[in-house]
């Protein structure tokens, strides 16, 4: 049945009385040629405020109020609603129409037929807007006019620098060299780092050390004929970079922090991807072991400390400073760089280590990325100082920048970052 017949219907003054009377919707539907359900639905419909009609061919169709305070209403009318014909609505409720967005639509079915819709959204903000007092200008121009900048004096110009180094995996070639060349990019990176800190002269150094540290020989089958050093030669080697590291970095800073997790390369095996031992099984945890013990003994350089997870953990989180706490995980854990954020949403949930970091230091991917997680914490991964992938970039066609990224923090606002 054809809007116009419904419209035509409900213009009919007779049709509005058996409305009105007590006809049943059975009997009035049989009456005027209508659907039982057609008579039904207007007369369960209320009278909208905005229709106080002076002639008997007015009648309301819908109106409806949502809870956020939009309302909407049709209706059968002998001429167009009006913008007028809106605010008047808004205002018979009580409301102020200006506080409103204000839609209307009326369509001709007929002489003196319409079919008309009036609609009214609440204004976003306007809550807002009544609570903020009004600006006098020419006093904000002369506030603007007459202000001065006086840096505030500091010692330390930052309160903590992060310094990334992961990934160095000790013994292992491919198109960036050796293990030589290994050892050049890394005190490059080093060497880099320093001056970096005598510009920002942080109160504390984090060195965050994600994981990989030796290349090892049980994870893929390759390393047993590509690898330019034994196992107790990469370890070696690792041992003597970190102890360099922090002996350089010692004097730059009131504390520094040498913090370590295990990782899938360091991981001791008894054969290929066959872990031989809990979470803390693994050389770099014992690299870190040693070089406590080492400054313990000898009873040097009181202001480093060496950190390691919890027992049969592999992340953890650090106090750098007051207000900044630094989670740190290798990234194996995750199936793509891009879903470290997703295992550490996770980890907050499960008031797992890193749950209460302000920001997450991620290695294992080899390329650097940074990302927004949860409420504004960022997830860093770093970039590697190994000699490259040789096997990736043949497979995606591209190289990863190597080195060990820096980045600073005042509070938990991180700035000046660089890759060196």
């Amino acid at each position: 049945m054809s809007n116009y017949f419904h419209a035509k219907m409900l213009a009919n003054p007779q049709f509005q009385a058996d409305l009105a009377g007590d006809l049943s919707s059975r009997k009035m539907a049989n009456k005027w040629g209508v659907g039982r359900t057609f008579v039904q639905n207007h007369r369960s419909q209320p009278q909208p405020d905005f229709i106080t009609p002076t002639q008997p061919n007015l009648r309301a169709s819908t109106s409806q109020q949502s809870s956020d305070g939009s309302r909407t209403v049709e209706a059968i009318r002998d001429r167009p609603v009006t913008l007028t014909d809106a605010r008047e609505w808004i205002a018979a409720s009580g409301d102020n129409p200006d506080d409103f967005e204000i839609s209307i639509r009326s369509i001709a079915y007929g002489v003196d037929m319409f079919s008309n819709r009036m609609s009214a959204t609440p204004k976003k903000g306007r809550e807002l807007s009544k609570a903020v007092d009004a600006v006098d200008y020419v006093t904000l121009s002369e506030r603007i006019a007459g202000f001065t900048y006086q840096p505030a004096r500091k010692d330390f110009l930052v309160d903590a620098c992060v310094l990334q180094p992961t990934d160095e995996q000790w013994g292992k070639t491919d198109f960036n060299g050796g293990s030589a060349e290994t050892v050049e990019r890394v005190l490059k990176s080093y060497s880099g780092f320093v001056d970096y800190v005598r510009e920002y002269r942080p109160r504390t150094i984090l060195l965050a050390k994600t994981g990989d540290g030796i290349e090892n020989f049980c994870s893929a089958p390759g390393q047993m004929h590509t690898n330019d050093m034994d196992l107790p030669h990469q370890i070696a080697a690792m041992y003597g970079m970190d102890l360099a590291a922090v002996r350089m970095f010692a004097s730059e800073a009131e504390k520094v922090i040498a913090a370590y997790v295990p990782s899938n390369h360091g991981a001791w095996r008894s054969g290929m991807k066959s872990n031989a031992g809990d979470a803390h099984s693994d050389f770099g945890i014992a690299n870190a072991k040693m070089l406590r013990d080492t400054l313990k003994q000898l009873d040097v350089l009181p202001n480093v400390e060496i950190v390691i997870p919890e027992l049969h953990m592999e992340s953890m989180s650090v106090q750098v400073s007051p207000e900044l706490r630094v989670g740190l995980v290798h990234g194996h854990q995750a199936g793509g760089s891009d879903k470290i954020g997703d295992w550490w949403a996770k980890q907050d949930h499960g008031r797992m280590p890193t749950w209460d970091a302000d920001v997450l230091f991620v290695g294992h991917w080899h390329s650097y990325r940074a990302y927004q997680s949860g409420d504004g914490r960022a997830v860093f991964v770093g970039p590697a100082s190994d000699p490259g992938s040789s096997w990736f970039s043949n497979l995606k066609g591209e190289r990863a920048t190597s080195g060990m990224l820096a980045v600073s923090f005042e509070g938990k606002r991180w700035k000046y970052q660089e890759i060196m």
